[in-house]
């Protein structure tokens, strides 16, 4: 497609070089040579300040609402609204394209499942997926945008906070098989309630077709309103189930019809996202039990229950993000860990949740105690009340407020093989005390 076909797609006005346009991208920082750039106009920046910048970098246009000159050999399309020339690319390029999409919603494991799909159908067809957690109102058009729409599979994130944005972002991908991982309360200063938790990523079933298939937890069954014989339930009692689960520091093994698989990832959770996996494969005719082998080459994305192996002592990196669902996930994990080892967990406050605050962290403190963890360090200003429920109950642990604290803290216990576990929500940045913690390991 050339500068002039977009211009008339985006009902735009166009001026310089008839270029050959290939991908797309909204920041200035990250364009690459040939890319257009898209001057979106965000809370805190202006993408129309950094069209020269883009340009430098070596974009051949650029879309926006504001006049400009063309530099030399480049092109400028001139549009209402930069916002919605994204989402008219996104719908032109899904329309375009003729293979099967498929959506993941839910509070816990997105994208996870997300990459395992990916991991699993790319081994027989070519396949597409966004990128990291680009599930946003904006970081999903852009990936649809980009889509190689020769692929015979693509699969999508579908984020949320709120009631409707599972809604748009569905109607802007039109999936043909549509995931729901897991069920529990995040974003709940939004949301509201867990009814609304379930309503929102629901709409992820808008429009459903006679052709589409609904995979869900065995839990959620007639929560939606789906033909039965188009729904793959998963996990206990579901039509996919996994039996004689195994956790290892290797990572998580189970059965599944008669066969072994394992997955190089410390995860209870990581069995459940695996059967969601399978249902995709299923509603693709498919035998999971073809795909063991490739199942066992996946790596879990950053930040997802990634074991680090550091000889004296093992860092389960789940530094992501955090909502009570994932959180006890984590826990419950480390806690069934078969080992002579200590386990340690540093545990950071959930945000998001709004007047219900208080009490989900005070569940975190009594979940913690039941999950044999031999000391807990918390972080943050909710914790507290985790640690109030966590120490009422013989916990050991202590209660830290400053991160230069915490690694303090962290560093007493880097020996004797112990297991230390870290998450928290992505606003407390755990993941930056894995990089203090390699910044002290490797030099000192």
């Amino acid at each position: 497609m050339r500068a002039s076909d977009l211009a008339l797609i985006l009902q735009g006005e166009f001026k310089g070089s008839n270029t050959e346009i290939r991908r797309f991208s909204i920041d200035s920082r990250k364009v690459k040579e040939g890319e257009t750039f898209i001057a979106i106009k965000g809370e805190r920046r202006d993408g129309h300040s950094f069209v020269e910048e883009a340009f430098k970098k070596g974009a051949v246009g650029a879309i926006v609402e504001r006049d400009f000159n063309p530099v030399s050999g480049r092109f400028i399309i001139k549009v209402e609204s930069t916002f919605k020339a994204l989402y008219r690319i996104a719908l032109f390029k899904r329309e375009q394209f003729k293979g099967v999409v498929t959506a993941v919603a839910g509070s816990a494991g997105k994208t996870t499942t997300k990459e395992l799909v990916y991991h699993l159908i790319s081994y027989v067809d070519n396949a597409y997926r966004s990128e990291g957690n680009f599930n946003s109102r904006i970081g999903l058009p852009l990936t649809l945008a980009n889509m190689d729409i020769t692929s015979g599979y693509a699969i999508f994130e579908l984020g949320a906070s709120q009631k409707g944005d599972v809604l748009k972002l569905t109607k802007l991908v039109k999936p043909k098989v549509r995931i729901i991982t897991a069920i529990g309360e995040e974003h709940m200063e939004t949301f509201g309630s867990l009814k609304e938790i379930i309503e929102g990523n629901g709409e992820i079933f808008h429009n459903f077709g006679s052709e589409d298939t609904a995979i869900i937890p065995y839990y959620l069954r007639g929560t939606y309103k789906l033909p039965p014989s188009k729904v793959i339930t998963f996990g206990t009692d579901g039509n996919l189930q996994a039996e004689n689960i195994r956790l290892s520091l290797e990572g998580t093994s189970f059965i599944f019809k008669g066969q072994e698989f394992t997955i190089k990832v410390l995860n209870k959770s990581i069995v459940d996202c695996s059967l969601a996996a399978f249902g995709f494969l299923i509603a693709s005719g498919y035998d999971p039990r073809e795909f063991r082998d490739r199942l066992g080459e996946f790596l879990p994305p950053k930040g997802r229950m990634n074991i680090l192996n550091f000889g004296d002592f093992f860092i389960i990196d789940d530094t992501y993000n955090a909502n009570p669902l994932s959180m006890k996930n984590a826990l419950k994990t480390l806690g069934d860990l078969n080992t002579t080892s200590k386990k340690i967990v540093v545990i950071g406050d959930m945000l998001e949740l709004g007047n219900k605050s208080e009490t989900l962290h005070r569940e975190i403190g009594c979940f913690t105690a039941q999950c044999g963890i031999d000391f807990a360090i918390f972080f943050g200003s909710d914790m507290i009340f985790a640690y109030e429920e966590y120490t009422k109950r013989g916990g050991r642990g202590i209660m830290l407020k400053k991160r230069e604290d915490v690694l303090e803290e962290i560093l007493k216990w880097l020996k004797d093989k112990n297991i230390i576990l870290l998450k928290g929500s992505r606003g407390m940045q755990m993941d930056k005390f894995i990089e203090e913690l390699k910044e002290i390991i490797y030099y000192g």
